[in-house]
């Protein structure tokens, strides 16, 4: 993973003239010792961390889109509110800090809390997921993020859980990169968030009417909602040859 930049722009926490704030532009600053990103949008000013979650991509270059800023690596989208992940593939917020205003000056105060989302969903008991992917994946984070409170099954056939698919075939193959950096979580994750996966085992039936999925395995996995995220095969060669490759 890349490291994060040196620090540069100005010291927020000391703070800035509010006049030298355009709106709809972002200023790069830094605040105890971190990369901040300050923001303007009308008569209301953010700051969240300027480093991407994702490969620490400079948000600085990204772009704004309303309340939003996109990274310009690899489009992971973080809300300016919150520091919340609202697209992929960032899976991790950035820091979200309080900005305090008097007369003229803006200062970075500190770091905020998250809130807690308020509870969604009370009248569905059971989220089944097919497909334990990079979409799988995130769409359970994203239930439990957003408030979610009822039981998540993410289910995947192949024996290990989620992983960085493009790391796979870039730094993994090149040396670069440990196995440990390939899961998207790792387990302890999937046990804190009350996520139930399984792994190894494959979805053989969604039969109609029912409300039910068969397993491989003979288990029978009930739903209120069901969320269908598999993956796909690739389409492979039918040359001479074709079967000495790997994929």
């Amino acid at each position: 993973m890349s490291e994060s930049p040196p620090l540069s722009g100005p010291d927020l926490a000391q703070g800035v003239p509010y006049s030298s704030l355009s709106d709809g532009r972002m200023l790069l600053g830094h605040a105890q010792g971190e990369p901040v990103l300050i923001v303007r949008q009308g008569a209301e000013v953010f700051a969240i961390g300027a480093v991407c979650t994702h490969y620490s991509g400079p948000l600085s270059e990204g772009l704004l889109v309303g309340d939003t800023v996109r990274c310009p690596w690899h489009h992971a989208c973080f809300s300016l509110r919150t520091g919340a992940p609202v697209r992929p593939p960032a899976l991790n917020p950035v820091a979200c800090w309080a900005v305090e205003r008097k007369a003229d000056t803006v200062r970075v105060t500190g770091k905020r809390t998250a809130a807690r989302a308020p509870a969604v969903g009370a009248d569905i008991g059971t989220i089944a997921i097919v497909g334990a992917g990079a979409a799988g994946e995130v769409a359970a984070e994203t239930l439990r993020r957003e408030g979610f409170h009822g039981s998540i099954t993410l289910i995947g056939a192949e024996p290990v859980g989620p992983v960085d698919r493009p790391n796979l075939s870039k730094d993994y193959l090149a040396g670069n990169a440990p196995e440990e950096w390939i899961p998207l979580r790792d387990a302890d994750f999937y046990l804190t968030q009350e996520i139930e996966l399984i792994t190894g085992v494959a979805v053989t039936a969604i039969p109609a009417g029912d409300r039910d999925l068969l397993l491989s395995d003979g288990r029978r996995i009930e739903w209120d909602r069901l969320l269908l995220a598999t993956w796909a095969d690739p389409v492979r060669l039918t040359i001479p040859g074709a079967e000495r490759i790997r994929y």
